[in-house]
């Protein structure tokens, strides 16, 4: 496996560990208030975690017969999807 693919799986488990945040921060503010908005975002990044995961299966499975033609712009997508949640997290926290 080329390191442009593992850099894509890292970024992709990145994701998943900050959609995990999102649902733990998010899960506790549930429990305390019950507010429904909260619950709707568990439910949203629940799904975004699927996604993670699923990426990651994918990408492993593309690795071994796709090459740099298809992980270099993957890798682009994905930096530019980590800037986005990241800076999701962050306005969502305040």
């Amino acid at each position: 496996m080329e390191l442009l693919w593992i850099s894509n799986i890292g970024l992709i488990s990145a994701e998943f560990i900050l959609f995990l945040s999102i649902f733990l921060v998010f899960l506790r503010s549930y429990k305390q208030t019950g507010a429904k908005i909260y619950s709707q975002i568990i439910i949203i990044s629940l799904i975004f975690m699927v996604q993670s995961v699923t990426t990651i299966y994918v990408y492993f499975i593309f690795s071994k017969f796709l090459g740099y033609s298809v992980s270099l712009p993957l890798l682009i997508i994905n930096i530019f999807g980590i800037i986005a949640i990241i800076l999701l997290f962050k306005f969502m926290r305040q």
